[in-house]
Order: C-alpha cells, then sequence, then structure tokens
C-alpha cells in the first residue's frame, strides 16, 4: 500500500463517491476534490502519492492541473481520468506527466488494478508476472453460433473442476483468454494466473523459467513460474514447442507432484491448476515423435479447440460490431455499425489471422477514419481489394446457372427479410428468433434500431 494518500479529483459528485469509496475499502487513505481549487487547497496541507485528475474540471484544465501538480512534487504518480476515449487527450496528458489514464465508465476491480500498477511502476501495456486475469481483456469470446456456445459451455463446466486443460486452435483464436476465463471462473482464482510462452523462452533458460533456480555466487536465484503460480493456474504457452528432455522434466515434476529448482538438492509441493495451448495440432506431434506421449494423455484431460473465425458464420460481424462499441468508446470515435458491403467482406475474407487480424482491421478503421457507418473505403486496401475482386466465376461458361432467389435485392434487404420472417415465426419473441438465427438477442435489437423499428419494453439484454 502507497504510505502517502491518493488524490482524486472529480467534479461528479457519485464518481468521486464510488471512487472514494472502493479505494478506502481497498486500504488507502484518499484526499477527495472537486475542483482544481479544492485540490490545490489539500496538497498545501498533505503531499499526496498518487493523484486521479479528470480532463474536465468546472474551475480549469485537467492537463493544466496535471503538469502543475508535477511541478510541485516531481515524484507524484499522476493518472488521467476522462469520458472521452481519445488519443490525443492521453497523449497530452502523459507528455505533461500523466503515467497512466483511465476512461470512465470505470470498474472498481479496473480502478484498484490502475493504482496497483502504478505503485509496482509498470507501463501502459506491460506484464509483469504473474499478471491478474483482469488484464487479460476478453475480446473473442463473443458468438452466439451453436458451435461457440458448447465451447463456452466446456469452459464453464471445466472451471469448476481440478483437471488439465489442452487447448488448441489457429493463431489469433483466443487460446490465453480462453484459459484466463476458466481461471477467472475457477476455485484458483484467488491465486495467481501465471503464463510460460514456451516458444519464445531460451532453449538454455526454460527449464529455471519454469522450475527456478538456486541462487550461487555467479548465478541469482530465480524463482520459477510453477512455484509463482502455487494456488492459482500455470499456463503453458506453446507447449510442443518444448524439447524433449524439458518434456522430461514437465513429466517427472506432474508425476511426483514437486518443484525442484535447478541446484536444489529438495523439492517443493506443485499446486497450481495446468493449462497448456497449441497452435499445432499435439496428435499429430506425438506421432512424430516429438512430443511424448505419455505427457501428452497426462495433460489432455480435457481439451478444447478453438475454431478458426473463417469457420462461426455470422460470428464474425457480431465479433466486429461488438469490439467497434468498444474501440471507439476507447478513441473518441463516432462509428456505430458496419455497411452492408462491409458485412459481406468480412464473412467472405478468410481471416488467416483470425479475431487478432479483425480486431487490427478494426482498429486501423476508427483510427484513421470516422462514423457514423465504416464503409468499405475505411479499411484496409488489401480488404478493399478483395470487394473489387469478386467475380461471378460461371462468366463465359455454357452452362445454365441456377435461378438466384435473391437477384434484385441487396445485402441489407435480404439481412432483414431474413430477421423480420425469423420474428413473425418466433411469435414476436427476439430472444426465440435470436435463438434460430444463431446471433445474440442484442445483435436483434441493435438491428431493429437501426431500422427505426421501436421494440416494445426496449433493449432486453
Amino acid at each position: 500500500m502507497s504510505q502517502k494518500p491518493i488524490l482524486i479529483v472529480d467534479d461528479v459528485d457519485t464518481h468521486l463517491t464510488l471512487f472514494t469509496a472502493t479505494l478506502e475499502a481497498a486500504g488507502y487513505t484518499v484526499l477527495p476534490a472537486r475542483s482544481q481549487a479544492e485540490a490545490l487547497a489539500l496538497i498545501d496541507i498533505t503531499l499526496p502519492g498518487i493523484a486521479l485528475v479528470d480532463l474536465v474540471l468546472p474551475d480549469g484544465d485537467g492537463i493544466a492541473l496535471i503538469k502543475l501538480l508535477k511541478d510541485r512534487d516531481p515524484t507524484i504518480k499522476l493518472i488521467a481520468i476522462t469520458a472521452f476515449a481519445s488519443v490525443d487527450r492521453a497523449v497530452s496528458a502523459m507528455r505533461n506527466g500523466a503515467e497512466d489514464f483511465l476512461v470512465k465508465p470505470i470498474e472498481p476491480d479496473q480502478l484498484k488494478a490502475t493504482i496497483a500498477n502504478t505503485l509496482a511502476g509498470r507501463s501502459i501495456g506491460q506484464y509483469v508476472q504473474p499478471y491478474p486475469v483482469d488484464d487479460v481483456e476478453a475480446e473473442g469470446h463473443v458468438g452466439s453460433s451453436s458451435l461457440m456456445q458448447d465451447i463456452y459451455s466446456t469452459i464453464r463446466a471445466v472451471a469448476g473442476s481440478a483437471a488439465s486443460v489442452f487447448i488448441t486452435g489457429e493463431n489469433g483464436t483466443g487460446k490465453v483468454k480462453a484459459a484466463a476465463a476458466i481461471h477467472n471462473q475457477s476455485g484458483f482464482q484467488d491465486g495467481a494466473f501465471v503464463k510460460l510462452d514456451c516458444s519464445t523462452a531460451a532453449p538454455d533458460t526454460i527449464e529455471a523459467e519454469l522450475l527456478g533456480q538456486i541462487g550461487t555466487r555467479e548465478i541469482p536465484e530465480k524463482i520459477g513460474a510453477a512455484e509463482l503460480a502455487y494456488g492459482g493456474t500455470l499456463l503453458l504457452d506453446e507447449i510442443c514447442t518444448l524439447s524433449l528432455p524439458m518434456q522430461a522434466r514437465l513429466l517427472n515434476m506432474l508425476q511426483s507432484g514437486m518443484i525442484t529448482p535447478i541446484g536444489a538438492t529438495a523439492g517443493r509441493p506443485a499446486e497450481f491448476r495446468l493449462i497448456c495451448t497449441s497452435t499445432v495440432d499435439p496428435r499429430a506431434e506425438v506421432q512424430s515423435g516429438r512430443f511424448r506421449a505419455d505427457l501428452f494423455y497426462r495433460l489432455n484431460v480435457v481439451p478444447i479447440h478453438l475454431p478458426p473465425l473463417r469457420a462461426r458464420g455470422l460470428d464474425v460481424v457480431e465479433i466486429a460490431e461488438t469490439e467497434l462499441d468498444r474501440l471507439c468508446a476507447r478513441e473518441g470515435r463516432e462509428f456505430r455499425t458496419l455497411s452492408t458491403e462491409v458485412k459481406a467482406i468480412f464473412l467472405d475474407h478468410a481471416w488467416p489471422g483470425n479475431i487478432r487480424e479483425l480486431m487490427n482491421v478494426l482498429w486501423n478503421a476508427i483510427v484513421l477514419h470516422d462514423g457514423p457507418v465504416v464503409n468499405v473505403t475505411d479499411l484496409p486496401p488489401y480488404l478493399r481489394g478483395a470487394q473489387r475482386s469478386q467475380k461471378p466465376s460461371h462468366l463465359g461458361g455454357t452452362s445454365q446457372a441456377p435461378e438466384n432467389p435473391f437477384a434484385g435485392k441487396t445485402l441489407a434487404e435480404i439481412e432483414r427479410n431474413a430477421v423480420e420472417a425469423a420474428i413473425s415465426h418466433a411469435g414476436g419473441s427476439i430472444p426465440t428468433a435470436a435463438r434460430s438465427l444463431g446471433v445474440s438477442p442484442s445483435t436483434l435489437y441493435r438491428k431493429l434500431e437501426g431500422w427505426g423499428r421501436p421494440v416494445r419494453g426496449g433493449r432486453k439484454f
């Protein structure tokens, strides 16, 4: 905990009350202020260790207050608060002394995590192992397809056990996010969530990274990931890249239930939930002799395979619209939806980079353009080119193409007709219609609002 109090400057009483109560409950001393004048009066009496400053104040600019606070005490740690998720404002605040920024609405856990990270000297986006699950965002864990609903059910079911989980899938499908979701819903959630990337750790240090090392005069002591995960979850990312000798060491640890650091004569209890991931097919690695069969069958108690985005049907549009809302709130953009042409491109694209590629496309669009509708011209060139290259495959042929029941209709008209037919067939029930279409009810409510069709009782989530 900080030895100095935390100054919070916000002119909205509800926000100030919530932030103060949250931090006081966590054991911090808080100095609340509703204006720049109140803040300056408080610091004349007591110097805070951290200051959270709203960038819009009734008697001055928050960025100017940040600069003033930093000039008075160069050691103070400053966090900007804004309801306008503008990169320019955040960068300006940081150039004037802020170390981090928060965008309203701010969840209590997010506030506490930011304070903890600031006290620990962590920069934005920097993960220090073991890192809190809250740092792992849940993008990609959206989708109403039956394929993904089955996976979410498996995640919920396995979270209640201590069984080992082996998650497979292409790059960018959300394997680490799924592992974090399991941990966050499990009995191990009070422990650390420790990730060790087996594919990036150097071969000569991977053993110490996993098991730890006893310090000597020449070599400092190292606590391994297995010990850091005590009482929590150990995630071995890309486990199939481990060498056969390291696979043997891991198997020995699991069989004995003891962690034996390099140079140690006695082991320590191994108490953690183990989750592994792999981009390559582990069964193929076993068949080729590159992965030990006995280790694989010990790890593969509950297998979960995350499908590529191209196999998830309409999920791609649902994910895109959900993430568009989140990113626009973060970046202060006005985009609200995707154009019909963009939806068609998204549904047709193979997404070799999966959800990660989709996120990059959306972020590129909203950073370089603004809304309210994402159009084809807002997309990166390689996706704009995909639209221009689409041509009927039967041109120049002699065979008669089958009659097209959608001839003369736009994709938007086809979509609306399908939605309204499903709602009518469901007797007006939005949730029932959503299930029949393989989308979430919130997706249908959003479309109905966009078409100007009133929804009795408002949106229901």
